[in-house]
């Protein structure tokens, strides 16, 4: 019997360390693919902004058509660029607290503060919140859900006040983006590619999406999940 247990032990601490080690090794991979696209894609996509600002300064008299045109894909690399770094965040962790996803929030509310100063932003977070944990798939859909909710209110809402609030949900958590903007017929809408977008990233990870709005009344976007 002892010897039985003291191979049972053995067999136990072999099978734990092999599993650190492919731990460490996935880790290695991750922060190898991360440095890749920092220095290799995030500077490609520096580049081509650099030209684009170089073509639309370096030509006098440009059309007013195709110096809007260069505008456009200007910020849509500026925006790319963005997504690639909240990529390379979460691809540089195993898993995520609401710490690091409040983290995240808060330094993107202070860019979008920056961006527009006429909007007053608010963000509260539930205490019982601060310990949970949950995958980086979790974490990322989440964030861009929010992130994606915050655009929308500020681009096409005319919003002046956009609150965020968290709180707990069953086992999980449900989180609130809501405005005072123009509002809009939920009915009487095309359903965009960011809503979309939204509902989908709620649906990957087994949550809920739901949008309420009225016209002058604001929007109020939901998700829920009931687990993490």
């Amino acid at each position: 019997r002892l010897k039985n247990k003291q191979q049972h032990q053995e067999f136990e601490l072999k099978s734990a360390m092999a599993q650190i080690e492919s731990q460490n090794k996935l880790q290695e991979q991750r922060l190898s693919i991360s440095r890749d696209l920092h220095d290799n894609i995030g500077a490609q996509l520096t580049f081509i902004i650099s030209s684009l600002e170089n073509t639309k300064f370096g030509i006098p008299n440009l059309d007013v058509a195709i110096e809007r045109r260069l505008e456009k894909i200007s910020d849509f690399t500026r925006n790319t660029i963005v997504e690639l770094r909240d990529t390379i965040w979460a691809m540089n962790k195993a898993d995520f607290t609401m710490e690091d996803l409040s983290s995240r929030i808060f330094n993107f509310i202070e860019h979008a503060q920056s961006a527009n100063h006429n909007i007053q932003f608010n963000f509260s977070i539930d205490e019982n919140l601060k310990n949970k944990k949950f995958s980086s798939v979790v974490g990322v859909n989440l964030y861009r859900t929010i992130q994606e909710s915050v655009n929308n209110a500020m681009k096409y809402a005319n919003a002046h006040h956009i609150v965020i609030n968290a709180e707990k949900f069953q086992e999980g958590l449900k989180i609130e983006i809501k405005d005072d903007g123009k509002g809009f017929d939920t009915k009487n809408v095309d359903v965009g590619n960011g809503l979309l977008n939204m509902k989908k990233r709620m649906e990957e990870i087994g949550g809920n999406f739901s949008i309420n709005s009225e016209i002058g009344k604001g929007t109020s976007i939901n998700v829920e999940l009931e687990k993490l």
